[in-house]
């Protein structure tokens, strides 16, 4: 299996998650609010990109309307915006424990 980064930062109002190395995951987020299901984006079986040419720097609007260095945003699943070795989930409240499944391969 590949290697996989997971990083999140948690903060009052909200928890942002970014899942680098592969799409081929789920997250599940639990807060105050319930718990959230988060799918990886559209196309996810698509592979990502290993070129060190590639960025996911590639600018675009991100969520609630802030100005986000990430680019490709998908409908897939509110929330879940792609980049270019992952994505990134922005959930609406601040997490109490978070579980990622991933894929078999």
């Amino acid at each position: 299996m590949d290697e996989i980064d997971i990083d999140a930062r948690v903060a009052q109002e909200r928890t942002v998650i970014d899942v680098t190395g592969t799409r081929d995951v789920a997250v599940v987020v639990r807060s105050g609010g319930g718990e959230r299901i988060y799918l990886p984006p559209e196309r996810f079986d698509e592979p990502v990109s290993a070129s060190p040419y590639t960025s996911p720097y590639q600018g675009g609007s991100g969520i609630d309307g802030e100005e986000s260095p990430y680019g490709g945003e998908t409908g897939s699943t509110r929330g879940v915006i792609e980049t270019g070795d992952g994505f990134r989930i922005t959930h609406p409240e601040a997490a109490t424990e978070f579980d990622v499944y991933r894929g078999d391969e």
